[in-house]
């Protein structure tokens, strides 16, 4: 992985910048844009993700109404009518529209059904302010077995003793650092099935309806001129106008989420130059995903890096050859461990499910190798199965875990999904080998590698104390760490 030439120039031009006696830190802002993406179904099953394609803008999309089955015969799910629109603008003030609308919604044959169901998330920002709304999302006639619902915003429906449904689920969020920002996200009914029903493994899930805007804007800025010319001479006779040089520097307001101290801020509109050749894509199968880099947590500040959903257990891989280390537990990732690949970079895996015997620290692996499983645990306890990943190049690594993190997505689209993977020995010598490195894998002894600080927003005595303390009592057993 290279980094493109602009992150050069930027970190020659800071290091001019703080040499300059007159000089202020000036960081730029990113571009106004908006984005907005909606979907009718997304049914996750151990065979893949299936469902209703993603409707996204920019540019503006309204595609033709449809119906639509799962299977064939709609014995699982049956829609008569599903229609969307997705709208943004860019110019002045950013504004995001994205809307789902479905009709005759039919769940199991109507043990679950819904007349009508609309998923609406709006988003607008400008200079000055930025704010959103899910107003038009309304959901009606809704039955469980014959019995009407009550929707209510992130409300927990209980569908008889085979699983649950979740309703108005939504996420808010704000812009990249240095705008003004709104982020808006909606799934309408989000459906967990727990044990077999209707034809669907335990395990599955089922989204109707789902919307998502954001909007941002550069923030407002204030030219100041700094005379650096020096005083006039003071002699009685006319003198020739003095050539006073000026400095125009851009008085920004640097975004510090929760103002939290020593949190670095990434380089702005940082990019990179990245290569599919040698690497594949760190899930096996079907997976989905959407660029959440940058996004706001109130964990670590900021999203370092991009959710891969995908259902429990599906094998997680080496993106590229390298070497496994820090494999063990901490709060926030659960299940983790990083790859250090041939280059230099590295790549953190959090939330796993379950480690493969290839999850040793110090293994030397190769792209595809089966390192784990994809899960919840830690704190993604409370969401679908995913694979949080996080890239880090090389050349960023002496900025801390905060400013080496990069945005993945684009790089991520273009890597190869492999159709087929092996599993190291067998399933047998899988928990032989796992009960022998059970006892050797310190946790607490490898969380303070000098690369592995992702547990913290921030490294300071107090939360290594702490840290140390919450981990010093017990080893990072390798196999489903809930």
């Amino acid at each position: 992985m290279a980094v493109l030439r602009r992150w050069p120039i930027w970190f020659l031009l800071a290091g001019a910048l703080l040499a300059a006696a007159t000089a202020s830190a000036v960081s730029s802002v990113p571009t106004t844009g908006a984005s907005a993406l909606a979907f009718a179904v997304k049914i996750t099953v151990p065979q893949g993700v299936f469902g209703t394609p993603d409707v996204s803008a920019p540019p503006d999309a309204t595609p033709p109404s449809q119906s639509y089955s799962y299977p064939d015969d709609g014995s699982i799910v049956k829609i008569d009518s599903i229609s969307a629109n997705v709208t943004t603008t860019s110019s002045g003030i950013a504004t995001a529209t994205a809307t789902a609308t479905l009709n005759g919604i039919q769940l199991f044959g109507g043990e679950l059904s819904i007349q009508q169901l609309i998923a609406s998330a709006t988003a607008e920002a400008s200079a000055t302010q930025a704010n959103g709304d899910t107003f038009q999302t309304s959901v009606s006639g809704a039955t469980f077995q014959g019995q009407p619902l009550a929707i209510s915003p992130n409300g927990r429906i209980p569908l008889g003793d085979w699983g649950y449904m979740q309703t108005l689920v939504q996420t808010v969020g704000a812009g990249d650092p240095g705008t003004k920002g709104y982020q808006e996200s909606l799934r309408v009914l989000d459906i967990h099935v727990n044990t077999d029903h209707g034809g669907l493994p335990a395990g599955s899930e089922i989204i109707i309806g789902s919307a998502e805007a954001r909007a941002q804007a550069s923030i407002e800025t204030e030219t100041v001129t700094i005379p650096t010319g020096g005083p006039q001479p003071e002699k009685s006779k006319p003198q020739k106008p003095s050539k006073t040089k000026t400095t125009t520097t851009t008085k920004t307001t640097t975004t510090n989420p929760n103002n939290a101290p020593g949190v670095v801020k990434r380089p702005p509109d940082l990019q990179l130059r990245l290569t599919a050749k040698g690497y594949v894509f760190p899930v096996y199968g079907q997976a989905w995903f959407s660029d959440s880099f940058g996004a706001p947590r109130a964990d670590t500040v900021w999203h370092h890096g991009i959710d891969i959903f995908a259902p429990m257990g599906t094998p997680v891989l080496a993106v590229g050859e390298g070497t496994v280390y820090s494999v063990g537990w901490n709060n926030l990732g659960g299940n983790r461990l990083w790859l250090r690949d041939m280059k230099g970079n590295e790549y953190y895996y959090a939330h796993l499910s379950a480690y493969s015997p290839l999850a040793v620290n110090g293994t030397r692996v190769k792209a595809g190798d089966v390192l784990g499983f994809v899960g919840n645990t830690g704190d993604a306890i409370t969401t679908p199965p995913h694979l949080h990943f996080e890239t880090h190049p090389a050349s960023l690594l002496p900025l801390g875990y905060d400013g080496s993190a990069v945005d993945g997505y684009r790089w991520l689209v273009g890597l190869q999904h492999l159709k087929d993977v092996s599993f190291p020995a067998g399933t047998g010598a899988w928990a032989r080998q796992l009960a022998k490195h059970a006892s050797t894998q310190q946790a607490g002894a490898v969380l303070l590698h000098a690369t592995d600080i992702s547990a913290l927003p921030r490294l300071d005595e107090s939360a290594l104390k702490s840290l140390l303390q919450a981990t010093s009592a017990s080893t990072a057993p390798l196999m489903n760490r809930g």
